[in-house]
Parts: structure tokens; C-alpha cells; sequence
């Protein structure tokens, strides 16, 4: 839908106002002025023919001339032969404006009761007709004067009506989000603004207080699950100094200990976007495809169901990046948890240079699902409560590296979800 500015609409409307007024005023004068002259000339009209009317002494044809008026009688029973050429087959009763030769006459017939017979009376009006027309003339220069006129009344009335509403939204426009945002003023001239200066900073004032709330609330979420953690790898490295366990136990108790870790590593990643930093982590070089590898062998542990599922499709044996390899691995991770949860047949995951691709063959994604991942691009437009958690984990991680995800495909024959990574090394 084509969008256009407020001062355009507003323009617009003022302009079309006063085009509308001055048509309507024109038609009116018009109006009036023709009502006006046909009022009079019918009135002159009538004195004329009474006049006239006395005049007739004898039933013969008679005729009257003055500077303006041509008077005929033509008795009854006398042919119209009589009469001049432009008064033929005009009826008793008959009024109107007839022309001829370059001359415009109003016509007026009139029965005659004694002595019977009818009385034609026309009057020249050729130079009052030239004067309406030079008239009409004026009019239309005066209507074209007015609506040039109107044209660049409208542009400044807009440009000054809308003056304190641009100051208004360019003030708002200078708010920085944050912590501590600057309050707008109240030194408009007119208290609608001020009302709506009043209206956002009490929006900013809520939104601090959301944020402030939220940070604590991520502090302390910060701590409550960072000390359960580090319990749990404390109490592994007493059972491992302990040397009391089997070669079994040893081996399940690397795979709590390294789950840990990697529970450890995406607390601090996820807490790290909960506060909104900007700022990159530790950067490092990571193996994609080595790091596949791991994630399908860690994944099979999670479900029995997920064994044997992923089947993985890579031209190099390594593709090296420089980037956060905490990230990289959520982001892996949580596609390929989505995927083999959501379909019982094979996913697969193929690597190509920068770009990761993961296909399943389920049901397809609803249609708000994939227009909030398409939101990505668009900060600010996400639905957090149409995504679900591993997609939207994929999200946030891959905004953090500036990657790319999107979905290329999503149908009944299942649905294939494209990444692209960026820093590649090798």
C-alpha cells in the first residue's frame, strides 16, 4: 500500500477544500447572476407586452420598433407569411432566446384577447450576451487565480501546522534506547504537544523500570545457575580423584562432565544475550565439520530415538572459522535437536564452504513461525512467543555473529533451513 506523508495528506486537503469552495462560490455567482437577469428581463417583458397590448386599436398586422425591442401583432386568422423569418411557428406562450444573422433576441409570444390574435415581442439582447461571456471569462481567470493561490496557501498552512509536530517526532527520534533515556521537554506552544511529550516520557520511565527489573532479574539467574554447575563439576572431580570407578563409569562420567561444560558454556552465552551486550566474546578457531561430528555423536546420548538419524554430507574435512565457538555449537546443536524432534525419518546437515544446510522431512513449519524467522533481518519485528526455543536461541546466536538464517524451504514434504556463516578461515 502506497504510503504518503502527513504534510502531503494535509496539503492535499486544504488545497482540495479551497477548490471546492471557490467551484461552489463560482457556480453560485453564476447561479445568481442568471436567475437575476431572467427576473429582470421577464419583468421588463411583461411591461413591454401590456404596454404594447394597449397599443392595438384595429385587427390588422401591426409592428412596433424601438432602440431594443421588435413588437409584432398578428391578428387572428392572418398567415404567419407576414411575420419576419425568425418569428415563424412560434407558438401563443412561447419564451426563449432565439439567434439568427449574429443576433441573440429573447422572444416572448403573447395571445391578445380583444382584438384576438397574438403579440410577439423580442428584445436584442447581442451585447448583454457578450458581457456574460467576457464575464464567464473573468470568472475562470478569477477560479485559476484563486486555486494557484490556494496551492501555496495549502503548502504553508501544512508546512505550519505540521512545524511543531516535526519538532515533536524529531525529538523522539534523538531518544537513544538505553538504561537512561533523555526525557523529552515540554516547551511546545500548544498543550496537545505537551500532553504527548508528557505520554512518552512516562513510557520511557515504565520501559526503565522493565529494564532495570530485568537486569537484576538476569543478575540473579546469572547466579542461580552458574552455583549448580559448578557443583556438579566439583562433585565429578571427587568421584574421578577417588580412582574407585570402573572404566564404564569413567567413561559415562566424562560424557556428565563434558555435557556440563557445554551446559556451562551456553548459560554464559545465553545470560550474555539476555543482558543485550553487543560485544563479541572470546574469539577462536573452530573445526565445523569436527565440531558436527561431536554434536550427532553427543546427540544420539539425548534420545535413543535420535540414533542413527543424521546423516551428514561434507565435500572438505575441514571447514576452519574464527568466530565463537560456544555459539557455533548452540546454533548447530538446537537445528539439529529441532529437526530429528520434528520428523521420524532421516535429517540431514551438509557443509559448504559458508554455508550450513539442514533438511528434515516433517510437516512443515506454520506460516508465523517462518515469517518470525524471516524477522531476523529485522530487529524489533520478532515475536518471541511465535518461535519455538531451540529456533529462537538459533536466532539470537546467529544476530550476535551476524549470520544469516532463513528458511528455504518449508511444505508438507518437510523443511530445509539455511545458514550463513561468515570469518571463514580454511
Amino acid at each position: 500500500m502506497k504510503q504518503h506523508s502527513l504534510s502531503r495528506r494535509l496539503a492535499t486537503t486544504i488545497f482540495g477544500v479551497i477548490a471546492v469552495t471557490v467551484a461552489v462560490s463560482m457556480m453560485a455567482v453564476e447561479v445568481f447572476v442568471n436567475d437575476v437577469e431572467d427576473t429582470i428581463r421577464e419583468l421588463e417583458m411583461k411591461l413591454d407586452a401590456e404596454y404594447f397590448t394597449q397599443q392595438i386599436s384595429e385587427p390588422t398586422f401591426q409592428t412596433w420598433k424601438t432602440g431594443h425591442l421588435d413588437v409584432y401583432f398578428l391578428p387572428e386568422d392572418s398567415p404567419e407569411s407576414m411575420l419576419p423569418k425568425h418569428l415563424l411557428n412560434r407558438p401563443a406562450g412561447y419564451s426563449n432566446e432565439i439567434e439568427f444573422d449574429g443576433v441573440t433576441k429573447i422572444l416572448n409570444v403573447e395571445t391578445v384577447a380583444q382584438p384576438p390574435g397574438r403579440l410577439y415581442v423580442s428584445q436584442d439582447i447581442t451585447i448583454t450576451k457578450h458581457r456574460e461571456s467576457l464575464i464567464q471569462v473573468v470568472l475562470i481567470f478569477l477560479a485559476a487565480g484563486l486555486m494557484l493561490v490556494g496551492l501555496f496557501v495549502s503548502k504553508f498552512a501544512s508546512a505550519h501546522l505540521l512545524k511543531p509536530l516535526k519538532t515533536l517526532t524529531n525529538d523522539v527520534l534523538a531518544t537513544e534506547p538505553g538504561v537512561s533515556m533523555e526525557r523529552l521537554q515540554r516547551n511546545y506552544r500548544h498543550p496537545e504537544f505537551n500532553q504527548i511529550s508528557d505520554a512518552f516520557n512516562r513510557f520511557l520511565s515504565a520501559m526503565e523500570a522493565v529494564l532495570e527489573r530485568e537486569k537484576s532479574f538476569v543478575k540473579l539467574a546469572s547466579h542461580e545457575l552458574r552455583t549448580p554447575l559448578a557443583v556438579i563439576l566439583g562433585a565429578l572431580d571427587v568421584l574421578e580423584q577417588r580412582k574407585t570407578l570402573s572404566e564404564a563409569d569413567q567413561k559415562t562420567l566424562r560424557r556428565i562432565r563434558k555435557a556440563t561444560r557445554t551446559m556451562r558454556e551456553d548459560t554464559e552465552m545465553l545470560l550474555s544475550i539476555a543482558r543485550g551486550q553487543p560485544e563479541m566474546g572470546d574469539s577462536d578457531r573452530i573445526d565445523v565439520v569436527s565440531a558436527i561430528g561431536e554434536i550427532i555423536s553427543d546427540i544420539k546420548d539425548l534420545d535413543p530415538a535420535f540414533y542413527g538419524r543424521t546423516v551428514f554430507h561434507h565435500d572438505r574435512d575441514h571447514v576452519i572459522l574464527n568466530s565463537e565457538p560456544s555459539l557455533v555449537r548452540m546454533i548447530i546443536r538446537n537445528l539439529l535437536q529441532n529437526a530429528l524432534g520434528h520428523t521420524e525419518a532421516n535429517v540431514h546437515i551438509a557443509v559448504a564452504d559458508q554455508t550450513l544446510r539442514i533438511q528434515d522431512f516433517g510437516k512443515g513449519l506454520n506460516k508465523s513461525v517462518i515469517e518470525n524467522i524471516s524477522a531476523v533481518s529485522r530487529p524489533g519485528t520478532r515475536k518471541l512467543d511465535q518461535s519455538s526455543f531451540g529456533l529462537l536461541i538459533v536466532q539470537l546466536a546467529c544476530e550476535r555473529l551476524n549470520w544469516r538464517f532463513q528458511v528455504e524451504k518449508s511444505d508438507a514434504e518437510g523443511t530445509v533451513f539455511l545458514v550463513l556463516m561468515k570469518d571463514l578461515v580454511s
